[in-house]
């Protein structure tokens, strides 16, 4: 079982969206929720992931759930696609680090500079440890499929349109190996 609710219910103010409810969704089903505008739909798709409680009952998600919500302005539009799509895996943090180190490695002081060179010798030691080269490569192809080429991926969230920014974030989904996804309401080019 992927998705399991008990007595779910959801309120926003007063209004009841959903009355207590069971129900379950198994590992490969595929389900459309439909309803109109002001339903509810994403109400439950966020209860289901956890950014919002219910007003009652209890969900249980099992494995590794992936959420592409309708809204996909990035946290730091300074962050680009590739390093978005890496931070589905650990890899990201070992990047961060090198980034990091790169840039102070350039600092005059030697000491800080050798003290970065270190850390970033250190840092690439762990990336390739973590198949980092490997990722690499497969999140570039993962990207392409999706319609993303290698320059676009190596340009700043900010920069990207709307339609690009959600299939990045698609494609982050897809690599973090996510047991189960959500899709709140994906355009036709993502139904497909």
């Amino acid at each position: 079982m992927a998705i399991e609710a008990q007595g779910l219910e959801i309120q926003i103010g007063a209004r009841t969206l959903l009355h207590p409810t069971d129900f379950h969704v198994s590992k490969g089903d595929k389900i459309g929720l439909v309803g109109r505008n002001g339903a509810g739909k994403t109400t439950l798709t966020r209860v289901i992931t956890g950014e919002m409680l219910p007003a009652g009952g209890k969900v249980r998600v099992s494995g590794k759930l992936g959420y592409l919500p309708q809204d996909t302005h990035a946290d730091d539009p300074n962050q680009t696609a590739l390093d978005r799509m890496m931070s589905a895996r650990d890899i990201a943090a070992i990047i961060s680090r090198m980034r990091k180190a790169e840039r102070e490695m350039t600092d005059p002081d030697p000491d800080v500079m050798t003290k970065a060179m270190n850390r970033y010798d250190k840092a690439i030691q762990d990336f390739d440890k973590a198949g980092g080269y490997a990722a690499q490569s497969e999140a570039y192809a993962m990207a392409e499929s999706l319609g993303l080429p290698q320059e676009v991926m190596n340009q700043p969230l900010g920069t990207l349109s709307g339609g690009q920014r959600r299939r990045v974030e698609l494609a982050r989904i897809l690599f973090s190996d996510a047991d189960t996804m959500i899709l709140d309401e994906p355009t036709n080019h993502l139904d497909a």
